[in-house]
């Protein structure tokens, strides 16, 4: 943390970064060109945040499609679900294509619930070219 006058500013690298215990966020691009932001831990409202200002850096700094592999999500709240929906909101907004892959059973059934099953559950071949 670098503190100027009386505001801190946190930096982070854009590679492997553990965030506490409860998050831990990650960034690989394939050789395919796809970037690969991982979501590991719990994406709740302590940590949804953060968990955006990641991905959506990660967007920014690739020019292709953007997946988020949750495979190492354990939990995830209304505000972690909230999360992901602005991730996708901004990479839209920015052209990239978004996916999500590796929902846990616990994280689809929330998906479901909530009807976003229908947004980021639907086949990756099957999507309208527009989404």
């Amino acid at each position: 943390m670098i503190t100027r006058g009386t505001a801190a500013v946190m930096l982070t690298r854009m590679a492997d970064v553990p965030v506490g215990e409860e998050l831990e966020l990650s960034q690989r691009v394939l050789p395919t060109g796809e970037a690969v932001a991982g979501i590991g831990g719990e994406l709740d409202f302590a940590t949804a945040e953060m968990a955006v200002r990641y991905v959506s850096r990660v967007i920014d700094s690739h020019c292709g499609p953007v997946i988020v592999d949750l495979t190492a999500l354990g939990f995830c709240d209304a505000q972690g679900l909230s999360a992901l929906v602005r991730m996708a909101g901004y990479a839209e907004r920015a052209g990239r294509p978004f996916r999500l892959v590796s929902p846990s059973p616990s994280v689809v059934k929330i998906m479901r619930i909530t009807g976003l099953d229908r947004r980021f559950l639907v086949p990756w071949a099957s999507r309208p070219s527009d989404w």
